[in-house]
């Protein structure tokens, strides 16, 4: 009895650049599964027509059978169970560019076999018991993929397997499909762009006819493939912010966090502004099981045990249609806390808090600082601190967001400029800073300003109880009489 086998990737995506601008590691070697990764790419192929057969030489048998010999093996990482998290109710780094498989630089690359399109199903008639058929389709991008033998004739046996070729003919077995008697061939998984053949053996056939083809799904983000919880994308020790899509109701995204130093670790889903939250259903691992993060909630885990795997997975909501081109964007990494924090306006006569309550008072300027850092003191280097400003309450709030990013020490700054007004309230009041009582005559806009991360909601200054400290936008001061 025949099993299907597994599809394998033959090399890791890697990625670079995150928040605090160090490389991300390299991915480790991926397995998918060919009977539970179903994914979104069984759509409806094109035809291709009928294709006369084509004669593969010994020495390229020889060679595909050499390769499919050497399929190597994968090894799968544990993780270990760990502390309570805790869920808190809240009122982007740019996508890495994946990897490719490592491929020799070549004037122009020759495949082995005749070139077929993807997204096409092409048909092959009067094959016999022995035949190898082999055929080249390159990917122009990175896709999700299922390649396809499909139709066989009655008492037809044929197997499936996927090959990438380095540029140089270096062949690499990705997978094979060899199911039992006449029934059709799967390989499912995503692949960075390059070159591949489908290499197809008739273990049974008497003039037997079959079609095969490459479904392609391009509609990935920049994780993939991280569609289990083996083959969860690691983040970089920092506070990673990053932005993904769900390209099918049966995609999952995994991802994983170190806590190196046995710092707390936080984590947030929201979207890209575009109110299509609820689409996806966001969830933590407790060592156990998976646990729902209600949306709108940030988790934490305050303390971990040095070297303790986070892992989180984003799957989709199937109460709501899903939007593949819709993207989310998840925070995990190392739980923020703000340290130090100043916001001074310029040089103005302060307007008595026994007149009006403004804890900042400023005519044309702003200068503000702040320093942040993870639970155990580290710097959390190339985080977007944000100061949100409103210079004058008038119906809804109006906030205008200054952004910094934090450098070496955690520590990021700014300006603002005001610019000028024209006041809404009019106060009169003595002054004695010069060492002479005078009578200032002021004209001023109540405002407000808060400081926030955009990595992390929830941190900063201003909340859900108090959400802003006062501004008062001085506009003219006069002494009178």
């Amino acid at each position: 009895m025949k099993s299907k086998k597994a599809f394998m990737l033959g090399a890791a995506m890697a990625a670079s650049c995150f928040v605090s601008a160090c490389a991300l590691a390299e991915q480790p070697p991926l397995k998918l599964s060919a009977q539970t990764v179903k994914q979104a790419v069984d759509t409806a192929l094109k035809p291709g027509g009928t294709l006369e057969k084509t004669i593969v030489s010994d020495a390229l048998k020889q060679k595909l059978n050499a390769a499919k010999a050497g399929q190597p093996k994968v090894v799968k990482s544990k993780a270990a169970a760990s502390n309570v998290a805790i869920d808190s109710k809240v009122g982007e780094l740019e996508k890495p560019d994946p990897a490719h498989m490592k491929q020799a630089a070549i004037a122009a690359f020759t495949p082995l076999f005749p070139t077929l399109d993807i997204n096409t199903l092409y048909t092959l008639t009067g094959v016999e018991t022995g035949a190898q058929i082999a055929y080249h389709f390159n990917l122009p991008k990175n896709a999700r993929i299922q390649v396809q033998l499909l139709n066989q004739s009655a008492g037809t046996d044929m197997s499936l397997t996927l090959f990438h070729d380095d540029g140089q003919g270096n062949l690499t077995p990705l997978g094979t499909s060899d199911n039992p008697g006449s029934a059709d061939e799967y390989l499912n998984g995503v692949l960075p762009a390059g070159d591949y053949y489908w290499f197809m053996v008739a273990n049974a056939a008497s003039n037997a006819q079959f079609s095969f083809g490459v479904a392609v799904d391009s509609n990935i983000d920049a994780y993939e493939p991280n569609d289990t919880e083996q083959t969860a994308f690691a983040l970089p020790d920092a506070l990673n912010q990053v932005t993904g899509n769900l390209d099918s109701v049966n995609d999952v995204d995994y991802f994983s966090f170190v806590s190196l130093r046995g710092q707390g670790v936080g984590m947030f889903l929201g979207d890209d502004g575009a109110g299509t939250r609820n689409q996806w259903i966001f969830e933590r691992f407790d060592g156990t099981k998976w646990v729902e993060i209600p949306q709108g909630s940030t988790s934490t885990y305050p303390n971990l045990t040095p070297g303790y795997t986070v892992k989180v997975r984003v799957r989709a909501n199937p109460a709501v249609a899903l939007n593949p081109q819709a993207k989310y964007t998840l925070s995990l990494g190392s739980a923020p806390r703000l340290d130090q924090s100043d916001v001074n306006g310029d040089n103005v006569v302060r307007i008595p808090s026994s007149i009006y309550q403004l804890a900042t008072q400023a005519a044309r300027s702003l200068s503000w600082s702040t320093r942040w850092s993870d639970s155990t003191g580290e710097p959390l280097r190339g985080v977007t601190p944000v100061l949100r400003v409103d210079k004058r309450f008038s119906g809804p709030y109006n906030w205008v967001n200054y952004e910094a990013k934090t450098g070496i020490t955690g520590a990021a700054s700014g300006n603002v400029d005001l610019g000028t007004c024209s006041g809404d309230f009019h106060v009169v009041y003595p002054d004695s800073g010069s060492g002479q009582t005078y009578n200032w005559d002021t004209w001023f806009n109540e405002g407000g300003w808060r400081i926030e991360l955009k990595e992390f909601p929830g941190v900063g200054v201003g909340g859900n109880i108090s959400q802003y400290v006062s501004l008062g936008h001085i506009c003219s001061q006069r002494i009178v009489r």
